[in-house]
């Protein structure tokens, strides 16, 4: 009994020293380790990179969805708060003082033609269109400041917009109207007064969908206003020009379609005026802005050896060649049915009226 005890006692003594003797060696360890690091954070401390730093490690938090409620996120004490970036102003365009507006072309609806020589039995012929030449781009639309120049768009519905004319200097206007439409687009003159309303024939008429027109033509000072009627998407120009900003009409000229070509000579003059169109007229309107009626006369002067109802328009269809006379200066208006039916003129001087034989 006493032999076993002493075993249980000598068995628990040596327990306890081989318990002191691993705590001893594990401290040594650490310690070891503790003078490894601080020589490798010397060693740092003396290069250029930045020290080392040993921190805890800490478990890691759950994400926080990004659609989450009621979850603040904690800014830094040292961060300010950036105040908010400005908004762009809205850039305004300043108005331009009012510009000059281009010098319309020759014609309306095609380029001009080079002279057709004379054919092989030297008889007068007109060259055949081969298309269209003019490229119409975008509708213009009427810049700020801008002054004699009239624009808008057309909706889906049926409406009628009117407004006043505002004129050029001089008493003869011209108007070189643009127009497209999906729907149907119509321009026409107005004269509305206190004592007098009536309507005139439509200037530009568009019926087919997604069409470009262009057109040019005289307005007379006893219209007051412009009447739009439409119906479907669309867009319209209005640019009025004195007959001093148009081509003039001098030599031989070739071209396609409507055109108004300004008369400068003082002197009488006769214009030969060869057309080929179903339905075309050529017409003298006078400087004084009178358009006269038939071969009648508009109230100017006569020059002396002028005949006193002078040859000053001509209707005719097909093809057909007039000889027209031009007592002074003032304007032509030639109008044809198509955009592609040929014309030439050809100014001469006047040599007056033939002698009876």
């Amino acid at each position: 009994m006493g032999f076993a005890l002493g075993c249980l006692v000598t068995a628990a003594v040596l327990w306890r020293l081989t318990l002191s003797a691993a705590r001893q060696a594990a401290r040594s360890a650490a310690r070891a380790e503790a003078a490894a690091l601080e020589a490798a954070a010397v060693k740092a401390a003396g290069s250029d990179a930045d020290p080392v730093t040993t921190v805890a490690a800490t478990s890691a938090a759950a994400p926080v969805p990004a659609a989450a409620t009621g979850v603040a996120v904690a800014k830094p004490a040292a961060a300010k708060k950036q105040p908010a970036a400005a908004k762009p102003a809205p850039r305004v365009e300043a108005a331009r003082p009012d510009p000059t507006p281009p010098r319309p072309r020759s014609t309306t609806d095609s380029a001009p033609a080079p002279v057709l020589p004379p054919a092989e039995d030297g008889l007068p012929r007109l060259r055949p269109a081969s298309g269209l030449n003019d490229k119409r781009g975008p509708v213009p639309r009427r810049q700020a400041g801008e002054r004699f120049h009239f624009s808008g768009r057309c909706g889906e519905r049926e409406a009628e917009y009117e407004f006043p004319i505002e004129w050029p200097e001089g008493a003869i206007t011209v108007a070189q109207i643009e127009a497209s439409t999906k729907g149907y687009l119509s321009i026409s003159p107005m004269t509305r007064t206190v004592d007098r309303v009536e309507s005139h024939s439509s200037l530009i008429y568009l019926s087919s969908s997604g069409k470009r027109k262009g057109v040019r033509t005289v307005l007379t000072h006893d219209f007051t206003h412009l009447l739009v009627d439409s119906r479907g998407i669309g867009e319209w120009s209005v640019r009025l020009y004195g007959s001093d900003e148009i081509d003039e009409l001098t030599g031989t000229v070739e071209g396609y379609g409507s055109t108004v070509l300004a008369v400068r000579q003082n002197l009488p003059v006769s214009c030969v005026t060869h057309v080929k169109s179903s339905s075309w007229s050529a017409e003298f309107i006078c400087a004084c802005g009178r358009i006269p009626e038939s071969f009648g006369r508009c109230g100017c002067p006569i020059p002396p050896g002028v005949p006193s109802s002078p040859p000053l328009g001509a209707w005719e269809s097909g093809e057909a060649m007039r000889t027209l006379l031009f007592p002074r200066t003032g304007v032509l208006k030639l109008r044809t049915s198509e955009p592609s039916d040929p014309w030439r003129l050809e100014v001469r001087p006047y040599a007056g009226k033939p002698k009876a034989r």
